[in-house]
């Protein structure tokens, strides 16, 4: 594949990155407008705003969405003989970072927070804990959507931190959830949903067989109706996994097996996907970058 630049969503540009508006239409309403959320005039129009080059969403200018930390991972790469330093405090201070710069003030967490399932190791516990006492300081508020590592994490988070059921939540006009359970209702009736759980990352493949995986950013838009819910998100954001060190599924691989219900056929279209590196790159659609990366389907994590 030869990549591109620019794209209808094109980030890479720090003084373009502002027109990146999802869900918007050419008239905007005020606050108590009321429309569907398939009507032709949309309300609100809503800034999701990837942070070029790092995994981690902007939305409306003050929320901050970063998801799958895993801290703790490193433990099991140290039983496998490879040693890597924490990266609990290296995540904290680049959103403590992002937090500065772009003046957030709600720290949105999509879900697996912690590694081991379903213990916690000593050293995971004081570091989950550390990581959240710390970004406290930055943040007026911090929410957690609970994924599927994250059993007896409600235990070990600061009281301060709003901890919310795997099903998800809404914040203003936006849903967020982990992505390995059914939605509520209420979250799938948002505008659009933020979700993390699949690590996304495209497989580069050359000519002599040599692969590289680099994390990407994946807008899919929902069908109109599903037998499961009244009314549907326009759009789909899957997150990056903000820990470098959780590899990625290869989301344009032939054999790829996406995790979680929400990617039921008869729920997104998937192949209409947009897809973005982390510098903004505007890759094109999913359906048009497949590539044979040479996985098995044994090789995908269940």
């Amino acid at each position: 594949m030869n990549p591109s630049g620019g794209g209808p969503w094109d980030y890479s540009d720090n003084l373009a990155v502002g027109t990146v508006k999802v869900l918007s239409r050419p008239t905007i309403l005020g606050p108590r407008a009321k429309a569907s959320c398939r009507d032709s005039v949309l309300t609100l129009a809503m800034d999701l705003r990837p942070i070029p080059d790092h995994a981690a969403l902007l939305i409306d200018g003050t929320i901050l969405a970063v998801a799958d930390l895993h801290i703790g991972i490193e433990e099991e790469l140290t039983e496998a003989g490879v040693h890597i330093p924490p990266q609990a405090d290296r995540m904290a201070k680049e959103v403590e970072a992002l937090a500065a710069q772009y003046r957030a003030t709600t720290l949105v967490v999509l879900g697996d927070v912690k590694h081991f399932v379903p213990k916690m190791a000593s050293r995971e516990r004081r570091d989950v804990f550390l990581f959240f006492q710390r970004l406290l300081e930055t943040f007026d508020a911090i929410y957690v959507a609970q994924g599927n590592h994250d059993g007896l994490l409600r235990h070990v988070v600061p009281r301060a931190v709003k901890f919310r059921a795997s099903p998800g939540f809404v914040l203003g006009d936006v849903g967020f959830c982990h992505g390995h359970a059914w939605p509520y209702r209420k979250v799938m009736a948002a505008k659009a949903l933020v979700m993390g759980h699949n690590h996304p990352a495209v497989a580069f493949r050359d000519v002599m067989g040599s692969r590289t995986i680099q994390p990407c950013w994946m807008r899919i838009p929902f069908r109109r109706r599903h037998k499961r819910y009244a009314k549907l998100p326009r759009e789909a954001v899957v997150v990056p996994a903000l820990n470098e060190l959780c590899g990625g599924v290869p989301v344009n691989d032939l054999r790829v097996n996406f995790l979680g219900p929400l990617f039921d056929p008869a729920l997104l279209r998937t192949d209409d996907a947009d897809i973005h590196l982390l510098d903004g790159t505007y890759l094109g659609k999913l359906r048009e970058i497949r590539v044979d990366a040479g996985f098995r389907p044994e090789d995908y994590r269940q």
